[in-house]
């Protein structure tokens, strides 16, 4: 290893330094937790969505889970006042290709485990590095991007970064009808409920080539 990737994986080297010291009562786990939910309800939902469910979920799901990476714990801004005035089958069009984009995202860490979608985030500042009251490392969302699939891929990231075994051995997108779920039952019968087990995509393990070793590892 040359010193430049030394510096790119090695967590006293790297350029993203902890930001911040969450509250007591928020941990890693709990920010991950609130990630993964409002994620999945957005790429297995949204499908079927309008203007207004883009809304409420910026709204309801969205901006609370960012005011944990704000010193004032008040929620990152986002335009959703500037939402309401964009025509409905633009909106559409948006929804449909962050959908895309989060799909090939999530195929591709299925297909050979890659996760440089994170390293990604952290590049750009939509995830930050922080700690929890006792000095453990944890991970939160910034809010700080305009496009709709960096926001939803910000939230998979700390997912990740919190729990990347679940990746590893729970995540399954059914190739019938493209649902994602972290489920190792359904991982292992090869397709969700609805369509039963005639498919089947798995994930090998790989190495961690991320910046900071996920929680749990040592």
């Amino acid at each position: 290893m040359n010193d430049g990737e030394q510096s790119a994986t090695d967590p006293e080297n790297t350029c993203f330094d902890t930001m911040l010291t969450l509250g007591p009562d928020t941990s890693a786990a709990t920010i991950a937790s609130d990630c993964r939910d409002a994620a999945l309800q957005f790429i297995n939902e949204s499908k079927r969505w309008t203007k207004l469910e883009l809304e409420m979920w910026l709204t309801a799901r969205y901006a609370p889970v960012t005011r944990y990476a704000t010193k004032e714990n008040t929620p990152a801004t986002w335009p959703v006042p500037l939402l309401r005035d964009i025509d409905a089958r633009l909106v559409e069009r948006i929804m449909k290709s962050a959908r895309t984009e989060i799909m090939e995202t999530l195929a591709a860490i299925a297909k050979d485990g890659s996760a440089s979608f994170v390293l990604r985030a952290l590049i750009a500042g939509t995830v930050v590095r922080c700690e929890d009251a006792l000095g453990k490392p944890a991970w939160a969302p910034t809010g700080e991007t305009a496009r709709l699939a960096d926001r939803v891929l910000s939230f998979f990231a700390v997912d990740y970064l919190a729990q990347p075994g679940d990746y590893e051995t729970k995540l399954f997108v059914c190739p019938a009808c493209q649902s994602v779920t972290f489920d190792e039952n359904v991982r292992l019968r090869g397709a969700c409920d609805q369509h039963g087990g005639a498919y089947s995509i798995t994930a090998p393990r790989r190495h961690s080539t991320l910046p900071y070793p996920p929680l749990g590892a040592g």
